[in-house]
């Protein structure tokens, strides 16, 4: 299936969009580890929705990360994308600070939201459950390993980690991070009046998290659960912080099945 990489212009910052696929648009939203490349959950999601996946600000080839020092920054950022192009409603996907930002979009945007898909979602504060200190672990691989995957010795964890990082893998991480930082350092990724507006989300939502994540732990994902009304919640058994990589083929099943009921 074709995919291609395009640059846009959304409201004065150029911005990378990844596009591929057939049918209804599907906007992702990825998380703080960028996967901003075509990727085969990318390819499994394509099969059924027209994907498109933008790199936030800061991320990969996109600009703008001057005009980015809130969360509410990027929510606006997505609402001139859904103007430019002509979207009135679409599901989102989002996983992990893209999920952050789906969520901050659907709260204040609920007619824009067709279906909602957080995985692994950052954004909430959780008694006694707080989200493990990412850019803390960004110095060792081994350690964020263990933060993300079920195992982190598989050969999935060590490739996508490696212990002796290349200079460009590491250019990118800090990158990344860089990025992140600007709006989930000060209060640490999340927003502390979230949790209390999740009754303005509309759409049907979808919650899936691993059992297994030590990043951002399953209480949150019982707390969106509680928060959102019209919501579900699917918990992949050994697997961590990244379903899209550690269980792709249940990854997609499970958002197309839901995208399509």
């Amino acid at each position: 299936m074709i995919n291609e990489t395009r640059m846009i212009d959304v409201a004065g910052k150029r911005t990378q969009v990844l596009v591929g696929g057939e049918g209804p648009p599907l906007l992702y939203l990825h998380s703080a580890g960028s996967e901003t490349f075509w990727l085969p959950f990318h390819q499994g999601l394509a099969q059924h929705f027209t994907v498109y996946a933008p790199a936030h600000p800061g991320f990969a080839e996109s600009e703008g990360l001057e005009e980015i020092d809130t969360i509410e920054d990027l929510v606006f950022h997505y609402w001139d994308l859904f103007d430019l192009m002509g979207w009135e409603k679409v599901n989102i996907v989002g996983a992990s600070l893209g999920g952050w930002i789906a969520a901050e979009f659907a709260v204040r945007y609920p007619e824009k939201v067709d279906r909602l898909v957080l995985v692994g979602s950052a954004g909430l504060w959780v008694d006694d459950a707080p989200i493990a200190d990412l850019f803390a672990s960004l110095l060792s691989p081994e350690r964020l390993r263990s933060m993300i995957f079920h195992d982190p010795n598989s050969f999935l964890a060590q490739l996508l980690l490696p212990a002796q990082p290349s200079p460009e893998q590491m250019l990118l991480s800090f990158k990344a991070m860089q990025a992140a930082a600007r709006v989930g350092w000060n209060p640490f990724m999340h927003n502390p009046k979230l949790r209390r507006r999740l009754y303005r989300i509309k759409s049907p939502t979808l919650i899936l998290w691993g059992e297994s994540d030590k990043l951002i732990p399953l209480a949150h994902a019982h707390a969106y659960h509680e928060g959102i009304k019209n919501s579900q919640m699917v918990i992949l058994k050994q697997c961590g912080h990244l379903p899209m990589f550690e269980k792709t083929e249940e990854f997609v099943k499970a958002v197309v099945g839901f995208l399509r009921s």
